[in-house]
């Protein structure tokens, strides 16, 4: 009787183990309750074409992000994001300086309205006021959670990515590792290293897109309030384009045209409450 017990004891503590270990991580947005986020973005960006000399730049962007949820709709938390308080500098000149003021929202980054679902998917985006930077694709490195995780799970997520004069740029490819708790949060790994190759037609242009991705950061979940407590990582891209241009000289006939465009930026997001 003794070891049918201690049997049936080992089992239950077996699978309160195996329980223990499947977690199940979830996005919790109170109603018209704010977070809010310090967000700092720096680094170097260059481009250079075949007819003009490689110009190299130092970007700084620093400011505070809201993000309030107006409701729920069919289970989609409707989230509002909107850039205040920012500093927006190249090299050395400031392109905005709204740290002055507590209720002017950045021109130039976007206001933005988010449908997700309480694993972290984005199921639409609308763009409420429009701004000169390209933001989204950094909401798009926050963890879209498994069902269930146990320590060391991986899986990818594919972004959309930066907008930039000589086109988009093709979707980012992201591992993700769950490496367990750190200091009382949730902490997951991301990485990249991911070799871009594809063609794109725009308009009578033939485009052949090369380059590399090779990102890393890391993001410290709190379970229990279902939010983000801070993310920090860097974002190293490397794309050349070579667009295939119509002779104006020679009909039938195409011109070779390359771009470059690299990406160097370090960014955190630190939750303030």
């Amino acid at each position: 009787m003794k070891v049918k017990i201690f049997l049936l004891c080992s089992v239950v503590f077996l699978v309160q183990v195996a329980l223990s270990q499947q977690t199940g991580f979830s996005y919790k947005f109170p109603a018209l309750e704010n977070l809010i986020y310090r967000v700092n973005i720096n680094g170097n960006a260059g481009w250079s074409s075949f007819d003009e000399k490689p110009s190299n730049f130092k970007v700084r962007a620093d400011f505070l992000m809201e993000l309030v949820n107006l409701g729920e709709s069919e289970g989609l938390y409707q989230l509002k994001l909107t850039a205040k308080k920012s500093k927006i500098q190249v090299n050395e000149d400031i392109f905005e300086d709204t740290t002055w003021s507590d209720t002017e929202i950045s021109s130039f980054i976007p206001q933005l309205l988010l449908q997700i679902d309480k694993k972290g998917k984005v199921h639409k985006t609308t763009v409420l006021k429009r701004g000169l930077l390209d933001f989204a694709p950094f909401i798009g490195l926050f963890p879209v959670f498994p069902e269930s995780m146990t320590q060391a799970t991986r899986w990818v997520q594919k972004i959309e990515s930066f907008n930039f004069p000589s086109g988009k740029i093709p979707q980012l490819e992201f591992t993700y590792i769950y490496e367990g708790p750190s200091k009382g949060y949730e902490k997951i790994r991301f990485l990249s290293n991911q070799i871009i190759k594809t063609t794109s037609k725009q308009q009578d242009t033939d485009v052949k897109i090369t380059g590399k991705n090779n990102s890393d950061g890391e993001i410290l979940f709190d379970a229990t309030k279902g939010v983000i407590a801070k993310t920090s990582g860097k974002l190293n891209l490397d794309i050349n384009y070579m667009f295939q241009v119509p002779d104006p000289n020679k009909k039938g006939k195409f011109l070779p045209v390359p771009m470059r465009i690299t990406l160097n930026l370090n960014f955190s997001f630190i939750g303030l409450n």
